[in-house]
């Protein structure tokens, strides 16, 4: 964790996205993009709620995937330098796939199920909501910190396409959701050329539920349910180049790494018993490469 608030520290400090015609007198902000997003994503669960016997019970792997990603954001000066900030985010996957073991040893070992599953649809998106001050305003440079509130969620599956399963459609529904900090830079580097970037960090819990339609013993379509607190970090920079005052094109990428601790599990069968035992963690890594059109009105 002190890494990764040295890291944020540093990228705030050398890193510039704000409006590249804001100094100008500009009060409203929108950013609308398009682009594609791939990412992975795992959890795992112990034997028991001690996180042993064993250590790994079992794992879910979802890897590569992809789809179209949209997102669109708005920051509005309320007062001087005071502003808020809203913004939006959905991908639709339609490529991936998912694994699923089981292991009876620890550290992995003992392999007792091995199945690789298709992936290719479901979506995720999000929203965050916050207020910040402009601490710097000039010509070149601009910087604002924002804090508030976000949400995001991944509606993720697992299907047989090759029917060696007739009627698998499970699924795995997760939300991230807390406060966060935010700061949004952008440093001019030519004339109608800025670059711009911004990085946040989430404090999120997390709470997941998956639906496993063909296990007879689980209930549905709520079979278990996951529980764990975590944090997710953002980072995007792009280059803008202002055609006019008001309109600008940009292009550029982003990467998200988003993790929870240890976390409970816990298992609902047909007969009503609960089964608990400890999550080892939820992690969430990706990329996006996008390009848009920036407003300043």
């Amino acid at each position: 964790m002190k890494k990764i608030t040295g890291f944020c520290l540093l990228w705030l400090m050398i890193s510039a996205r704000a409006l590249y015609a804001q100094s100008g007198g500009n009060k409203l902000q929108f950013d609308i993009t398009d682009g594609y997003q791939r990412e992975n994503f795992h959890w795992s669960i112990a034997g028991n709620s001690n996180g042993q016997n064993p250590n790994v019970f079992s794992e879910l792997k979802w890897t590569k995937l992809g789809g179209q990603s949209i997102a669109a954001s708005i920051q509005y000066t309320v007062y001087k330098r005071l502003s808020v900030y809203a913004d939006y985010t959905r991908q639709f996957v339609t490529s991936g796939s998912v694994n699923d073991s089981d292991y009876s040893g620890d550290n992995r070992s003992g392999n007792t199920y091995n199945e690789t599953f298709d992936a290719g649809k479901g979506r995720t998106q999000g929203w965050a909501l916050g207020a910040g001050y402009q601490l710097v305003k000039n010509n070149w440079l601009s910087l604002t910190p924002y804090a508030g509130y976000s949400d995001s969620r991944q509606y993720l599956y697992l299907y047989d396409s090759d029917n060696r399963f007739p009627g698998l459609n499970s699924s795995y529904q997760i939300q991230w959701k807390g406060a966060f900090i935010k700061a949004i830079a952008s440093l001019k580097l030519i004339e109608n050329l800025m670059f711009s970037t911004n990085i946040t960090y989430n404090q999120v819990s997390y709470n997941a539920q998956g639906n496993w339609n063909l296990i007879s013993t689980f209930q549905h379509p709520v079979s278990y349910r996951h529980h764990a607190n975590g944090y997710g970090l953002n980072m995007n920079g792009a280059l803008v180049y202002a055609i006019t005052n008001h309109i600008g094109i940009q292009a550029g990428a982003g990467y998200l790494h988003w993790q929870t601790g240890n976390g409970t599990d816990e298992l609902y069968l047909k007969g009503g018993e609960v089964d608990k035992t400890q999550m080892n963690g939820a992690f969430r890594d990706g990329f996006r490469v996008f390009a848009g059109i920036a407003l300043n009105l």
